[in-house]
């Protein structure tokens, strides 16, 4: 087992606060329901990888050096594929818990709170529908 897979629980565990989602629920969202405390925790634990990744790829910008641009490089790699992998399962999570595999647009607002994003469709496609 990965190094990455054996610590994951005791990383989730030790998050003792949340960073909540930025984007407040919109007028056109559909509330579904709250995050819970393990969903929270991927939500921060992911952006937080996230974060770190984009300082990483900064640094790696303004490197002194090749070999310690390519150490950043690979740094900013190794957390943004972690990040990515924690805010996946995040999205299985939520689609799980809240039966929403047949929903295509799922999203987190402010507050923990699980929305279903309506569609943007061109209205030009909009005109074909029901009238």
């Amino acid at each position: 087992m990965s190094t990455f897979l054996k610590l994951l629980p005791l990383e989730l565990n030790e998050l003792t606060e949340f960073m909540e989602p930025p984007a407040e629920i919109a007028p056109d969202d559909r509330l579904v329901g709250d995050m819970s405390d393990t969903d929270k925790r991927l939500w921060t634990l992911g952006k937080l990888l996230e974060k770190d990744c984009n300082q990483y790829q900064l640094d790696a910008k303004y490197a002194p050096n090749k070999d310690q641009r390519r150490e950043l490089i690979a740094k900013a790699r190794e957390l943004g594929a972690k990040s990515n992998i924690l805010i996946s399962l995040l999205w299985t999570s939520l689609r799980d818990e809240f039966e929403l595999w047949s929903e295509r647009n799922v999203g987190v607002r402010m507050g923990f709170k699980v929305v279903i994003v309506p569609e943007d469709i061109p209205p030009f496609i909009k005109s074909f529908g029901d009238k």
